[in-house]
Formats: structure tokens, sequence, C-alpha cells
């Protein structure tokens, strides 16, 4: 039988419909969904509206933009569905939705990416950020509502003058950080629910906008939901227990519905047998019905076609579909043209789905056009007026600064040896795979600045540093690959082995005057030509640059071709041409000529001296190893800068370790034999396991990376212009041996600070700084909580040392004993506060009696259940160090409404800091 096609008897039907009803999802609030009527009718049961549910649930589920606006846009978006044909309208379910000419709609494209800065969908440069992972390190809800509204005010720029969509797949990322060998964990925002929620939360509202009646972009949460491993996340079924779904997974995501995100997006993997974007509990009654989701759902990528190809949920593409469809999922986003559009026909046709149901869809996702203002852009639309020279602004730039400032997270610092004192020094090595390169992280577009550790370091010490304007290969942005298995990253940190057809996007380059370009090229094969292309792949070419073979594939040499006139900064895409399916060559760097001239240093400034040592995962090499050796005995200070990349770990590609790979720690270990003061900076993707730089080096500085402006704010921390306030969001463990199997999703199993028994490598919640912090006079607002009410808790922070500091409060609970495995303590509070030598401010939080953190799922009732008793509280600077503690009564729960799933969620209320 061919895919698509299916008996049509009712037999079959009712077989399906009955998957449907009981495709509920295991961990389902009411009870199974019966179909009242026969089961190969072709309408389900009629449901609440959800917009009517969002109304009674207090605004809950739209955020700013007023219901009314919705409703209006959905009304638009029917007249508009009315007027199609079938085939019409199936055209329009996917990511990729031709213009239909007849009834004026342009072609839309549903998926561009701002995951930390503009990605895909943006025409040019744009200003990059913090990976997310990095951002929650700076625990500051208020600074990532200012980087999103920076990053959705050029995405509106480029709307505005060029017409690009502004429909984003990102932020956010709200799979957790639990384990640290996922392979997107960069895309996350620590381990912890509340913090997760409380930074999503600031990002909706930064990306979408504040007003009442158009959305600035709308994006994305994703991927709903346990979608936390990636080398096969397309055919796991992950096991979750009721308590882990309710208590932890599902958290971030009612945070992001609460503040009004547009769009969620099904995940790849099943949970307890049921793919995610096949189950109508988790798309329909927990989004709409229960939290009153207004948007629409998208899938991920190609996971419609999933649930039959991978899942083997259902046999057929035809099944496929309209089980996705009916679940709530509205629109398929796929690689090609996807399941919807070809199998939605088949699946009328055997009663699977109705058009009704399309319509219903289709008018999801047509309203948030209306919605932006595209068809009826007017005075009254605010968004419309950002201009292009928004893009890349003098202010945007600062503010990325700013952002790296605050990420930056100092673990260790014995003897006080950071900050470093410039004068007297007259050598600084700056060693280690990352020394020179800028690493953006995942989802990266091409920002015009990119500042590496080195550049950053050599330009505060007014040292010199040859090419300044070259580029390394392997600063990627992109690439064709897709993250397929080929090891594009070769072990000498070149490009290779390049095969016809593929590409690879750099940074933006600025070709103002710039007459040629010049590469350095090995080839042990045919050889072949590469293209510079600007923008991307299809982009205009720039220039040509012939490659022979060049004698072998480790005889480097340059190669130059001149380039078309071309003025300002572009991101820069390489496009290998040659003789397909063999070897083409491998790429060492590019740079523009005539080249910038090598940064002189000022008179009186040390030496900066660079060198590799070895590379992220290649083996060690001696040569290398004994050179960085050598500079090490005569410098005064070696910086290794070493960590993971995204060849280590990324999108489809897991970690298996989480030490430092390749050679690295063989390098600290050289570099530390050579010159005790040798202090690490771990720039870095994902958390690592470094118990022998713990316990050796004098200082490590955690770096995630940290945006377009990282090489500065490095060397600003290292030197002290800067003092460090980041705090991880996350456990940094010793070993795997501390951390449960990877598929294992129960969190009370030792997941996480919440639970974790053992003693981690660092904390939750810990980051060093280069001042003291007293906590002191905490005070309680009542000795009982009870039902609606509120606890305020106060305490006094003073900066004790000789220097600034900015010190982030953290207050936990630990819940009353019961019957059920309680977190040991659980974050529900924090506030970040800056404070002058000798300065003290006084803290209040507020914690309300319906917060989640004092309640746990009980599966026999299906809601949420309170143990009274004795609360315990406390206030430290890191779950591991609390100097604070103390108890009240957390009374019975006297509400028989409290409880349920649309009940419980953070309130946000932001700690209140007073001048003492």
């Amino acid at each position: 039988m061919k895919t698509g096609s299916q008996p049509r008897n009712p037999s079959s039907r009712r077989q399906f419909f009955t998957r449907l009803a009981q495709g509920t999802g295991a961990l389902a609030v009411a009870p199974v969904l019966t179909l009242t009527q026969p089961a190969w009718s072709l309408a389900l049961p009629p449901g609440p509206d959800p917009l009517e549910i969002a109304e009674k649930l207090g605004g809950k589920g739209h955020g700013p933009v007023r219901l009314a606006a919705i409703r209006h846009a959905r009304l638009q978006a029917a007249r508009l569905v009315g007027r199609m044909t079938l085939k019409e309208k199936v055209g329009q379910l996917g990511n990729t939705a031709p213009a239909i000419p007849r009834l004026k709609l342009k072609a839309y494209q549903y998926w561009s990416e701002a995951l930390h800065g503009l990605a895909r969908g943006a025409p040019s440069v744009a200003t990059s950020f913090p990976i997310p992972l990095a951002m929650a390190n700076s625990w500051n809800p208020a600074l990532a509502h200012q980087v999103y509204t920076a990053v959705s005010d050029e995405a509106r720029a480029y709307h505005n003058a060029k017409g690009t969509p502004l429909a984003y797949y990102s932020p956010q990322t709200l799979n957790t950080a639990k384990d640290p060998r996922w392979g997107r964990i960069d895309e996350t925002l620590g381990e912890d629910p509340y913090l997760i929620s409380r930074m999503c939360a600031a990002v909706v509202r930064g990306m979408q906008g504040d007003n009442p009646d158009y959305f600035k972009t709308v994006c994305c949460a994703k991927h709903f939901i346990c979608n936390e491993t990636d080398d096969d996340r397309h055919v796991v079924s992950e096991k979750v227990n009721p308590r882990s779904f309710w208590e932890y997974y599902t958290r971030p995501f009612r945070a992001a519905v609460n503040a009004g995100v547009y769009t969620v997006m099904s995940a790849y993997n099943s949970i307890n047998g049921i793919p995610c974007s096949a189950d109508r509990f988790l798309l329909h009654r927990l989004l709409r019905e229960h939290w009153g989701f207004a948007g629409y759902v998208t899938s991920d990528c190609d996971a419609v076609a999933d649930i039959y190809q991978t899942h083997h949920y259902v046999p057929t593409g035809a099944q496929a579909a309209a089980l996705a469809m009916q679940a709530g999922c509205d629109l398929n986003c796929g690689f090609s043209w996807g399941t919807y559009q070809k199998f939605l026909d088949a699946a009328i046709a055997q009663e699977l789905v109705s058009e009704a149901d399309i319509d219903r869809s289709l008018i999801r996702i047509l309203s948030v056009r209306w919605l932006f203002g595209d068809f009826n852009p007017g005075k009254t639309n605010p968004w419309s007026h950002i201009p292009l020279s928004a893009v890349d602004s003098p202010q945007h730039r600062k503010l990325a600064l700013t952002a790296a400032r605050q990420t930056l997270t100092l673990l260790k610092n014995e003897n006080q040896i950071l900050p470093l004192n410039p004068k007297g020094l007259k050598k600084v090595l700056v060693v280690g795979p990352l020394a020179n390169r800028c690493a953006l992280g995942g989802y990266s577009g091409s920002p015009a600045v990119h500042i590496s550790p080195a550049e950053g370091i050599a330009a505060l010490l007014g040292a010199g540093l040859p090419h300044p304007g070259r580029v390394q290969a392997t600063d990627l942005t992109g690439e064709s690959w897709n993250y397929k298995a080929r090891k594009f990253v070769r072990p000498d940190d070149s490009l290779g082995h390049m095969l016809a057809g593929d590409n690879a996007q750099l940074p933006a380059m600025n070709f103002a005057g710039k007459t040629h370009i010049r590469i350095q090229a090995a080839s042990g094969g045919p050889g072949g030509t590469v293209e510079v292309r600007l923008f991307g792949p299809r982009g205009p070419v720039v220039a040509k640059i012939k490659v022979p073979n060049t004698g072998g594939w480790d005889q480097w040499r340059e190669f130059s071709a001149p380039v078309k006139a071309t003025t300002g900064r572009f991101p820069v895409t390489l496009l290998f041409r040659g003789q397909p399916g063999v070897h083409l060559m491998k790429l060492a760097w590019v740079e523009l000529e005539p080249s910038t001239p090598s940064l002189t240093g000022k008179p009186g400034a040390p030496q900066v001296q660079t060198l590799l040592g070895c590379t992220v995962k290649g083996p060690a090499i001696e040569a290398w190893l004994k050179e960085a050796e050598e500079a090490a005995r005569t410098a005064d200070v070696v910086i290794a800068v070493v960590g993971a990349d995204q060849t280590v770990a990324h999108e489809q590609h897991d970690r298996h370790q989480i030490t430092l790979p390749g050679a690295q720690e063989i390098l600290l270990q050289r570099l530390f034999a050579a010159n005790s003061k040798t202090i690490a900076v771990l720039s870095t993707n994902s958390p690592l396991a470094v118990p022998w730089a713990d316990a050796h080096l004098p200082a490590i500085l955690c770096a995630y990376c940290a945006g377009q402006a990282q090489g500065q704010a490095i060397a600003e921390v290292l030197f002290g212009k800067v003092n460090p306030s980041g705090k991880l969001a996350e456990t940094w463990f010793r070993g795997l041996e501390q951390v449960p199997d990877f598929h294992d999703f129960n969190i009370m199993n030792n997941r996480t600070y919440m639970y974790f028994s053992g003693q981690p490598l660092y904390p939750f919640g810990h980051g060093l700084s280069y001042t003291s912090f007293e906590y002191s006079h905490l005070h309680l607002s009542a000795p009982e909580l009870k039902t609606g009410g509120f606890l305020h808790v106060s305490v006094t922070v003073k900066n004790t040392g000789a220097r600034a500091g900015a010190e982030i409060a953290q207050f936990y609970v630990t819940a009353p004993k019961s019957k059920v495995k309680r977190p040991l303590r659980q974050l529900a509070g924090f506030a970040r506060v800056e404070l002058k030598p000798g300065e003290a401010r006084r803290i209040t939080f507020a914690l309300p009696y319906h917060d989640p953190s004092l309640w746990y799922w009980e599966e026999k009732l299906r809601k949420f259940v309170l143990q009274p008793g004795k609360l315990a509280v406390a206030v430290g600077g890191s779950s591991a160090a609390l100097p604070l503690q103390g108890a009240v009564k957390l009374g019975f729960n006297t509400d028989p409404h409290l409880g349920d799933p649309e009940t419980l969620h953070h309130e946000f209320i932001p700690a209140r800091v007073e001048a003492v």
C-alpha cells in the first residue's frame, strides 16, 4: 500500500479515532476523552473557547495584547480563509506559506530565529548577545528584557525596511539544563524552574512588546515538552512520572503562556508512548483549556512526519497529519513540502479530519499577521516606525557588552590572584584552542563586532597583536551540514574536508576599502573554487578563489582573488565548488586585503603572545604542547582559554563525556607545571567537569559564549575593570558518576540542586566576587502562612569589601515533611543588588500561599496538594551558602479550588530593595 493511502471503511476510521481519543496523555488532568458520537464521526466534541478561558483566568495566556484585538484578528482571518479553496488552505499550513495572488495574500515564512540575536531570517548584520545559558547566569530579568527588546527592535527594523517576517521559533528553549550532556543545553536558561520562568517571561515581553493591539514580533516556547536529549530525539519515548511533569517540566512553559507567548512548538519526542506532536492532552487540553493559551502551535521541523516515520505511532502520513491537527498542532514546520501539505487531502478523503479542522488551525495562524499590522499598518502601530539604524546601533553594541559582563562567573579565586594587576607585566601568554575565537554558540547571526579573548586582553593592555582583521575558518556562525555526523572542524583546527556544495557562514567582515580576499588552504585532493558570497549561500558572489592541489593535506598555501566593489559590513558565506563526491580542500583562515595593520603596542605595554597549544577535540600534538610550555615559563601570567564548542555539543549531538574534550586538560597540566600562575578561562557552550583544574589552578572563570563583546568583557574581569557578578544557573558536577542515566526524567532521582545529595564541583547559584557580602537581620512578616496570604521575608545585605560589586541574594524554601519526597530546597525568589563599599540594602521577598514551590502533585486526586507544617526558609549567596535561616507554620488549604493546574503559578513579584 502506498504511503498516505488507507482503506476507506468505518473500521479503520474507528480505530483511528479510538487512538485519538485515548491519546490524551498519561498525565491528563481529566478522565480520558470518551466520544459520545460514532467513532468515525468527523468532529471531536467541541471544547471551551481558549479565548474565553484566557478571560476567566484574569488575562493570562495572551500577555499585553487585548483579547478584543485577538478576536478581531481571528475574525479577519476567518473572512480570508472563507474565500480560499481547500488546496489553498492546505498550502498555508507549513512554515513556508506560498502567496495567493488572487486574494492579495503575500508569501510568508513563519520560521525565523533569534535565540540570542537575529539569525535565520536576518538579511545582514545583527547584534549578537550572550547565549541563553550565559544570560541565565546574570540572574537579571530586567537585563533580559532589555536584550530582547533590542533583538525585536532589529527584527522590526529589518521588517520595516525590507519586509522580513516577524514570526520567530526562538526564544525560548524552555527545556531544562538538568543534565549537562544535552547537546542543546546552551539554548536553555538553567536547571531551576523558577529562574527559567522569571527570565523567559522577561524575554517574551521584550520580543513581543507591550502594545495592546499589535505584536512587535512573536516568539516561540519550545520544545513542548521533555525534549532534553538530542541524539535520539526523533525516536525516543521518555518515561515521565506525573510529579516530575507537573512540578518541574511544565512550569517554564506555563510562565511563557502567562507572559503571552503566541507560539508553542511541539517536540519531536514521545512521552510515555505518545508523540508530543500528536498528544491532544498536551496541545489542546493543557495549553488551551487549562492555561488559556491564545496563540498557535507549530510542530518542530518534520515532527509531524516523525509520528508515522520514526515513532510508528500510526502507519500512514494521512493518519499522522490528521492526528497532529486534531491534537491541536496548527502549523506543520518542515524542511520540504510538509506532511500536512502532502497528506491532508487524503486525510479528508478518508474522513479522518474535516475542512473545519483545517479552518480552525489556519485562522489561528493567519491571525498573527493581522496582529503584526501587515494588513492594517496604520499610524497606531508603534512598531512600524523603528528605523534601520536600530540594527547594530551604538546602543545595542553597548548593551551587548553590558550583558557579556554580567554573565561572566568567577568559579575559583585562590589567594585573590584575580584581578590581575597590569602594572609590572612584561609578557602575557594567552593560549588555548579558543583564545583567538569569539565563540558565539548555536543559532548565531553575523555580528559586525566579534572580539576574541586574545583581542580583548591585548586591547586592554595596549599591547600589539598580529592579524586583527583575520577570521578563523572555524569561527562558524552556520554551515550547510545541518548538524550531521560529519566532522567539519579538523583535528588541526582547520575547516574541512570540504565537499562540492558545502558552505560555511562566518561573522560579518568590513569590505570598505578592500580590493582582494586571501585564504590559507591545503589540498591533497583535486582542489576547487571558493565562492565568497554575501548574506548566505544564495547571496551575491563578490569573489572566486581557485585552490589547486597543494601537494598534501598538510601543505598550506595562501591564495587570493579580487573582490568586486563592495562597501560596508556583510556576513560572509564561503561556498565550495568542484568535483562532486570527493574532498576538495581544507581552510585555515580568511582575510580581506589590504589587510588590517598589526596592532602596535603602546610604549611600555606588555607583550601579548598567543598560541594554540591544542585544538578543541584533537589529539595531543607534542610540538604544540612543548611550544606552549616553553612560552609559559617566560610569561608573567598564563591565561588558558579552553572549553567546549559546537563541535562538541550541538543540535542532534549530545555529549557522552562532560570533561574537557581532546588534549585540553593535558595542555592545562603542562602550562601549570611550567608556570603556577596559570588561570583558566572556560569559553564553553556547556557545563564542564574540571576537578583537576579546580584542585590545582589558582583561578577559573566561566565564560559561556557571551556574544560579540565577550573578549572585551573577559579582559575587563581578569584585570579588574569589572567586578564579576554572575552566578551559576545550573549545577556543575565532578563527573558523570554523579549524574543519573541520561534518559532518567525522574527529577526526584538525584536531579538538580533540589534533589542532588552529593557534593558538586560548583553548586547551583555559585559565583564569586572581588568583594565580600554579609547577610544579616532576617525578619519574617508572620508566624504562619495561611490560604490566600503572603509571607514577606526581609534580609540586609552589606558590601563589606573594598570594591563596589553586585550580589545576587537568593531565597529558598524547604516544604514541610510529607508522605512523598520533596526538594532539599527550592528557589522561591532572588534579587540583584549593586552595592558600594560599606553600603547595605534591605531586601524583601514575597512568598504567596499559592506559590508552586509549596505544593506537590497528587496523582490520585489529579491536582496539586499542600502539606501543612513547618516551612523552612533560607537566604544567601548560593544554594550551598545560606547563612540566614528561619521557619514559619504553613497552614491548611481552605480553598477547595486551589490546586487545579490553572490555579498555581508564580506571580513574579519583584523583591523590594530599599536603602538601609
